[in-house]
């Protein structure tokens, strides 16, 4: 018995991979970092055969001499590599939006033991990572994201290499603080005007200690204005999912 495989496809499926496994290992969304490597690299193994087979993808080679398939290689590193930064720059704004509320509320004095990654992380950081890891496949982004890299397979075949262009990358890592800004804006203003009203009292009452009584009023007020604003993250998070596939298409051209 003798099984044919096609070269052609067989390197495809190697560089298809390639690309694959450096988005999975960047990214924070596909792969939790508890998986076993084994698991990653099966399952990143058959996503690429299936996504070959499927849209009769074949290497943009001539031939196929050593150098040429090491050049290939290296090409598609540096796609996966590109096409990893859009997402996880995308989702450093829920982790800067976290972290902006963290400063301001006082929830940064204490640091939330994460037994995933075994270290700490602050509160406010850790429950929009965690709700925007939820919201993104509630939204069926994990479809948009499979549609995305097949869209790249088409736009960039394997082997071909990509010209990158530092706009679009500078873009995508300013959108970071902007759309960070933008997610959680009703409890900075709200934390801002009671900094404000603290100020004004500790000028008019110079006996009152304000570092005592601003740190729980101010655990109060953030937990209480998040809750409420918390309906209005839907539509801030839908946009910072967008502009992965905004960034994936101005990268790709």
């Amino acid at each position: 018995m003798q099984i044919n495989v096609d070269a052609a496809w067989a390197l495809a499926v190697f560089y298809v991979w390639l690309r694959l496994g450096c988005v999975f290992l960047l990214a924070p969304v596909p792969m939790v970092q508890g998986t076993p490597l084994v698991v990653r690299v099966l399952f990143t193994l058959a996503l690429a055969a299936l996504l070959v087979s499927g849209g009769g993808v074949r290497p943009a080679l001539a031939s196929f001499n050593a150098g040429q398939v090491l050049l290939g290689a290296l090409g598609e590193v540096v796609v996966g590599i590109a096409l990893a930064f859009g997402v996880f720059a995308a989702f450093g704004a829920f982790a800067m939006a976290g972290k902006i509320l963290d400063v301001q509320s006082g929830f940064g004095l204490g640091v939330v033991y994460d037994p995933v990654t075994r270290s700490g992380a602050p509160m406010f950081a850790t429950i929009l990572n965690m709700t925007g890891v939820a919201l993104f496949f509630a939204l069926d982004g994990h479809h948009a994201l499979l549609r995305g890299l097949a869209y790249s397979l088409h736009r960039a075949p394997p082997g071909a290499g990509l010209e990158l262009s530092a706009d679009a990358a500078i873009a995508q890592f300013g959108l970071v603080f902007s759309y960070g800004i933008a997610l959680v804006i009703p409890v900075i203003l709200c934390l801002l005007l009671i900094e404000l009203a603290l100020a004004v009292a500790s000028r008019t009452l110079p006996q009152m200690n304000v570092f005592v009584v601003s740190i729980p009023l101010k655990l109060v007020a953030a937990l209480s204005i998040f809750a409420v604003s918390a309906p209005t993250l839907g539509p801030a998070m839908q946009r910072v999912y967008r502009s992965i596939f905004t960034y994936w298409e101005s990268v790709l051209g």
